[in-house]
């Protein structure tokens, strides 16, 4: 062993010894380089790349874009759009905004801020823009805050100096770096944590090459904890180990890897974060042993804010208000898809999505086979035709059973009935009596309520929609056409319809509370209801109808009630949780989860005992495969979606709804109805959010073609989907 070396290997014993008042403690050790983590690399570059770029010098949002015969044309969306730089050197130089051709003599202005300082107000008479920046503007990325007096038409954006692009390349835990680059780690830390690793300088150092560690907690106070040239002992041709602690709290930090000045590349070898083991996570919870009857229940498109035990002031939920104050009722449950097929999909797997096709034949075991490998009689009922053989999700279900709806005219006009819940209960109640003897039974009932179409039986309509005349209803028909702009709707319209899908609602739950007396007088004490919903449903919250092309919370957030009495006590429970925790749970009851299972974690200590340990926020990822490889992280407090749809088509939603930005970032806590998007800026959760997710689309990428099936679907299915309003 090399005496540098030694002399790290003993720091760090020491350091354990110090810690611990000479006790034995355990240690975690966890590399920096992970595969659950996408570092963000900075360069900087004098033309500024499109929005749907990486964090770096770019358009980030506010901007219209479209392909012109000499070019690209650029035209802010509003009065003000937003750039971000890159700045890794503090030298002069200008910010030119190149005017396109087209652009004529009338005058206008632009404001201009960037890292919010005032840079000053600059008149367009040219044929480009130039703003000088600061010197001190600050290093790494800087927001450029637009504000156009009147509207303009650019041909692109540049920088009138940029240091040479140096290069970072990621090996295993090492990283290999020239410079100028900086390349950024945001992690969650315990108060004690250090960060060991060593770093092999270049074979020919030059004596203007600097590579540095630097380490902020996103409060501006950055502390350099490591740079070459501050260990003179240490020749450049030499590894220098290093030992390095982090700032003295727990909480997220952002690590920065900085190169500077031209010459070969450095490697950060063995970059790994030691800790002292400071708590014990509580154990997920042993799941109890399984009851005579499972019933999985979902009302297909049911949001969370509709839901009287959610705050919901309604009144069209008494049965599933009730079941919540007998069992364990979640507050913070959300889908991982905005719409049927990959949410199940991920219900009955445990993993998440990015593509919306079929479910393979061969791939992970469903809860249906889990629970038939465990003796259960297995069954599913549903009236939703993506939960059918055809799209794969019936696998492992030895009973299955799709329950169309009813038409009739009205008015010489053919409409659908929406009475789903009946017909599935009905259906479900046959399929219990057949059941004899002891064998267990896992159900899964799949109602068609409250989903479009939001027509459902008398009295519903006459309880819920208002006497104020008016052509608008509820039919899938309708909602199509508003989404197609095909029919424009008044405030007094957009209510009507509001009340249409409250009506489908009550109705269900009406349904479902003589369903629950009937289990309750069959199975006393002996059954396990589960009631949720797949994703929610849009109803112009931001101008939008139907559901499956956004991935706001609207479509995310939805009920969670597990009702088992004598087991599950009355819990009312905060913590966030998701689709692929709620498949932990239930498979739980009856096999092992299995090693590399996505994100899910068992609910049974939350019900059954305590809360989940503090530390790093738990993260929910979603997708939205409509919109072609969407995808969104959420913490408590931000939520990232990051839209990348080819051919400037960045954006979701349809119709009235539709937005054109490739990247939006949203503050929770200040912002809970998500209208303004702080897409650009540089916050540590923020760019944790970015991380992460970038992270997990590039692992999922990488194993959806092994569970996806790219088979057409057949006519019949089609004419199904087509009714219920995902085929137009």
């Amino acid at each position: 062993m090399s005496g540098a070396r030694r002399d790290v290997t003993l720091g760090v014993i020491v350091w354990l010894g110090l810690i611990s008042g000479c006790e034995r403690l355990e240690t975690v050790e966890v590399p920096l380089v992970d595969s659950g983590h996408r570092p963000i690399t900075l360069t900087e570059r004098r033309a500024l790349a499109l929005p749907d770029a990486p964090p770096g010098t770019r358009f980030v949002r506010g901007w219209q874009f479209a392909k012109t015969g000499s070019g690209l044309s650029i035209r802010p969306a509003g009065s003000t759009a937003w750039l971000e730089i890159v700045l890794l050197d503090p030298r002069e130089r200008d910010l030119v905004l190149e005017l396109a051709d087209s652009w004529g003599d009338s005058r206008a202005s632009i404001r201009v801020r960037a890292a919010d300082r005032e840079l000053g107000s600059f008149e367009v008479t040219e044929e480009r823009v130039v703003i000088p920046l600061p010197v001190d503007l600050g290093l790494g990325r800087v927001p450029v805050e637009l504000e156009f007096s009147d509207a303009i038409e650019l041909a692109g954006a540049t920088l009138s100096v940029a240091t040479p692009r140096g290069r970072v390349k990621v090996e295993g835990t090492d990283v290999i770096q020239s410079g100028w680059s900086s390349v950024d780690f945001v992690r969650w830390v315990d108060g004690d944590s250090h960060l060991v690793g060593e770093l092999v300088p270049p074979p020919e150092m030059s004596t203007r090459q600097r590579f540095s560690v630097a380490v902020d907690h996103g409060d501006g106070q950055v502390v350099t904890v490591f740079e070459t040239g501050a260990f003179p002992s240490a020749p450049p041709e030499n590894v220098q180990f290093f030992d390095l602690p982090l700032l003295d709290a727990s909480g997220m930090v952002r690590i920065r890897l900085t190169a500077r000045g031209r010459g070969f590349a450095g490697r950060w070898r063995d970059l790994r974060l030691v800790s002292r083991q400071s708590r014990n996570p509580d154990s997920p919870g042993t799941a109890p042993d399984p009851p005579q009857l499972v019933v999985l229940y979902v009302l297909d498109a049911l949001r969370g804010d509709h839901v009287g035990s959610l705050g919901s002031t309604f009144g069209a939920t008494p049965c599933i208000d009730r079941l919540a104050s007998e069992g364990a009722a979640f507050t913070n449950h959300f889908s991982v898809a905005p719409n049927t097929g990959p949410a199940t999909k991920s219900l009955f797997t445990g993993y998440g999505f990015l593509e919306g096709r079929r479910l393979a034949a061969e791939g992970p075991a469903t809860l249906a086979e889990v629970f038939a490998d465990a003796g259960f009689a297995t069954a599913s009922i549903s009236s939703n035709f993506h939960v059918s053989p055809a799209l794969g999700l019936t696998r492992g279900f030895e009973h299955i059973e799709l329950v169309p709806l009813q038409h009739e005219q009205r008015n010489g006009i053919e409409t659908t009935i929406n009475d789903s819940a009946e017909r599935i209960h009905a259906a479900a109640l046959h399929w219990l009596e057949q059941q004899h003897g002891h064998q267990p039974l896992f159900l899964y009932l799949h109602s068609l309520n409250p989903h479009n179409p939001y027509t459902p039986p008398a009295p519903f309509p006459s309880r819920f929609v208002g006497d104020n005349p008016s052509p608008v209803d509820g039919r899938t028909e309708t909602l199509t056409a508003i989404r197609s702009l095909e029919l424009k709707v008044t405030p007094r319209d957009e209510e009507r319809i509001h009340q249409w899908y409250t009506a489908g609602l009550a109705y269900n739950d009406t349904e479902l509370c003589g369903f629950v007396d009937e289990l309750r007088r069959r199975y006393p004490g002996d059954v396990m209801l589960v009631v949720t919903s797949d994703h929610g449903e849009e109803l112009f919250d931001h101008d939008g109808v139907l559901h499956g092309l956004t991935l706001y919370d609207e479509l995310l957030h939805v009920p969670l009630v597990v009702w088992w009495p004598g087991h599950v006590s009355r819990k009312v429970i905060d913590e966030p949780t998701n689709t692929l925790d709620l498949h932990a749970s239930l498979r739980s009851l009856v096999a092992p989860l299995p090693k590399g299972a996505e994100n899910g974690q068992s609910l049974w200590g939350l019900m059954l005992r305590s809360s989940r340990a503090t530390g790093e926020p738990h993260l929910h990822f979603a997708t939205a495969p409509g919109l072609q490889w969407a995808a969104m992280a959420r913490s408590d407090r931000w939520k990232l979606i990051l839209v990348p749809r080819p051919r400037l088509r960045w954006g979701m939603g349809r119709g009235r709804g539709r937005t054109h930005e490739a990247e939006y970032l949203f503050h929770l806590e200040s912002d809970p109805g998500e209208r303004i998007n702080l897409a650009g800026l540089s916050s540590l959760e923020a760019d944790w959010l970015w991380s992460r997710l970038q992270a997990w689309q590039a692992t999922w990428r990488a194993r959806q073609p092994q569970e996806i099936d790219d088979a057409e679907l057949d006519d019949a299915t089609k004419r199904e989907l087509e009714a219920l309003g995902y085929v137009e």
